[in-house]
């Protein structure tokens, strides 16, 4: 058993992995959402920690990727009571003290606060120190109870520096001293419109512009493995960390047989190059599309022009800003959607690796 959900988290990420066998299951969270979704998906990930049965159900891993809104808020709220940090193993989360070794200011500098006082739950598998990948060396790897193992691609040294000024600027305005962090306020601003449709090969050689935001950079992305399977879990980071770490890893192409799509399918984290490298069969997509109308059809498309086998895309919510993609399904690419109820699409959806 190795399944993939994709929570309904909104515009942000919440993904919850289940491993091992039914009377043996293992959890691992990666984060949690905006504060949007606090009267929904905080309750829900609250039912789920009070309902793991001692040993045998456990959840071995919280990841807080990075720092932006969308991603930490919900977390902030999960951990309100800090008697919640012991129920997870492990904790990774780079605070500022993280940084600092070599933002909402106050969302990371609340979590923070409760972490300090279970130490030995945040960030134990690098010792207390930076979850990053070191400057040479093999990659980190890190071994589950119950046998995942984790591998991990970002961040490294200098996309953590990278972030340092931001970090202590927003804090300043916020008026408390850097220890954590605080949300980078983003406009929101909808995809252009397709005109002629969904195009694919069109689509796929428009000019590819980086994604420069700092806390994406710093975010945690790792490999998951369990059972001989592969999946590729990208939180925001930019393409150009990614590649350097799997090609460090491995000798292109990678295979995996999930990729858990950067950046809610951003046109700017994922370039054709990393499409053309990175092979898998289902591609996880995480956004109901309201606030910056992800997934950009450019991203879709390189993956598409790019893969030696038909790709699968999962979408966690069915929204009209894919209806144009979901309606050129066919030959070229397959798309799961969540499930029907009577009222329409059930929010969320899990992919079994």
């Amino acid at each position: 058993m190795f399944t993939i959900e994709m929570l309904p988290a909104q515009r942000g990420d919440s993904i919850w992995i289940t491993y091992g066998t039914p009377d043996d299951q293992h959890h691992v969270l990666i984060d949690a959402g905006p504060s949007n979704t606090l009267d929904t998906l905080v309750p829900e990930l609250e039912r789920r920690v009070k309902a793991i049965p001692g040993r045998k159900n456990r959840i071995e891993l919280l990841v807080v990727t990075h720092i932006d809104a969308d991603h930490i808020q919900g977390i902030v709220s999960l951990l309100s009571d800090p008697k919640r940090v012991p129920l997870f193993r492990d904790v990774w989360f780079n605070g500022f003290k993280h940084h600092s070794e070599v933002l909402g200011a106050l969302d990371a500098e609340q979590l923070s606060a409760v972490l300090e006082q279970h130490p030995d739950h945040w960030n134990a598998a690098f010792g207390g120190h930076a979850v990053r990948v070191p400057d040479d060396g093999p990659l980190p790897v890190v071994e589950l109870a119950g046998g995942m193992r984790l591998t991990l691609l970002a961040p490294d040294r200098e996309a953590m520096v990278k972030l340092i000024p931001e970090w202590e600027e927003t804090c300043r305005k916020a008026g408390i001293a850097p220890g954590g962090g605080a949300p980078i306020v983003k406009k929101s601003v909808l995809r252009d419109q397709l005109l002629g449709g969904f195009e694919p090969d069109l689509l796929a050689s428009s000019k590819f512009s980086s994604d420069p935001s700092a806390p994406n950079g710093a975010g945690i992305a790792f490999i998951a493995e369990f059972g001989g399977k592969r999946a590729l879990l990208l939180a925001d980071s930019p393409v150009k960390l990614l590649l350097r770490s799997l090609d460090r890893l491995e000798p292109r192409p990678h295979r995996f047989d999930a990729v858990k799509v950067s950046h809610h399918g951003s046109r700017r984290n994922t370039s054709l190059e990393f499409a053309q490298a990175v092979q898998a069969k289902k591609w996880l997509v995480s956004t109901d599309g309201a606030v910056f109308g992800h997934p950009d059809p450019e991203c879709l498309a390189r993956i598409i022009v790019s893969q030696k086998r038909v790709p699968e895309f999962s979408f966690n919510y069915a929204t009209e800003h894919i209806t144009d993609i979901v309606d050129g399904a066919g030959e070229r690419y397959k798309v799961k959607l969540p499930r029907r109820s009577g009222e329409g699409f059930r929010e969320g959806i899990t992919v079994s690796v």
